[in-house]
């Protein structure tokens, strides 16, 4: 499905985004098939004074891409161990929304789906984390992010609150639309996405190669919203302002050469080329995309 490919979160405001230093914002265009059909906004933030890190996402497809609007506010500790997080979907008439904190090694969250509450309470293993921190847990591991190397980890998909137990598989250095990046295979909730990363944990693009669903950072907003309406005041709510989306590697990167004829400008079908959670994913999400379970092998062999 395709609300599981992305995630976002929620309208609700609790006040830290205001002091947080900006560490990641920006948007990308989301693909169906090679079709723009929407966008995903996405904001990393630390707070130094609360040792906090943030991650902000939202998502909004037209009804091509199924007409979905989603939202993610979460928080992490320093060292990234899950503080809390709230989101939402909205397809058509049909919401959910999920309001989880961790505490004494559990998650203990309220869902209310098509108006019907549900209580989860889940021990949560060491070292399990929130899936849109991906990149950033990766970065902070013993072996950080570097080429040939792989990374086993358990995380909460934010969508469900479920635990899942996922691998990255960090390929070697490839040119993105004239960027250095690394590739990376990915394997989450029986699903493989492939997404294009800085050495900075910046995610550039993901994509499912099964579902064939991509998103892909773009240097100015107006490239990833095509025409769609940007909902200033439910911004203004989740992020504090309507953000610019212009602190990230590919806005830098257009910036030092603004001449389209002095750099090989990418393709009209790049999503097709290259394409693409916490995020988030963040894995993801980073965001992460979470597609539909594969029915090919494993990455190792893209």
């Amino acid at each position: 499905m395709v609300r599981r490919l992305f995630f976002a979160v929620l309208i609700f405001t609790q006040g830290s985004w205001a002091k947080a230093e900006i560490l990641f914002e920006g948007y990308s265009k989301v693909l169906s098939g090679g079709v723009h059909v929407g966008y995903v906004l996405n904001r990393y933030e630390f707070d130094a004074k609360k040792k906090q890190f943030i991650s902000t996402s939202f998502l909004k497809t037209n009804d091509s891409g199924g007409g979905i609007t989603e939202s993610l506010k979460a928080y992490a500790t320093e060292d990234l161990k899950p503080i809390s997080y709230n989101y939402t979907t909205l397809v058509g008439t049909q919401s959910k929304t999920i309001d989880a904190k961790f505490e004494k090694g559990k998650i203990i969250a309220t869902v209310m789906n098509g108006g019907k509450p549900e209580k989860i309470s889940k021990e949560l293993p060491k070292g399990a984390f929130l899936s849109t921190f991906l990149t950033y847990v990766m970065l902070k591991s013993p072996q950080g992010l570097k080429p040939d190397s792989s990374y086993d980890y358990q995380a909460i998909a934010e969508e469900d609150a479920s635990l899942v137990k996922g691998v990255a598989f960090v390929k070697t250095y490839e040119d993105f639309n004239g960027m250095k990046a690394l590739k990376v295979l990915n394997e989450f909730k029986d699903s493989k996405f492939i997404s294009y990363i800085t050495d900075k944990g910046e995610v550039l693009s993901t994509r499912s190669p099964v579902q064939g669903i991509a998103t892909e950072l773009v240097a100015m907003p107006s490239a990833a919203t095509n025409n769609m309406q940007i909902p200033s005041s439910l911004l203004k709510q989740l992020f504090g302002d309507v953000p610019t989306g212009q602190k990230n590697a590919v806005s830098e990167f257009a910036k030092a050469d603004p001449k389209p004829e002095t750099k090989k400008a990418a393709p009209a079908d790049a999503a097709k080329k290259v394409p693409g959670k916490q995020e988030g994913i963040p894995g993801g999400k980073g965001l992460q995309l979470k597609a539909e379970p594969a029915k090919d092998s494993s990455p190792q062999g893209e």
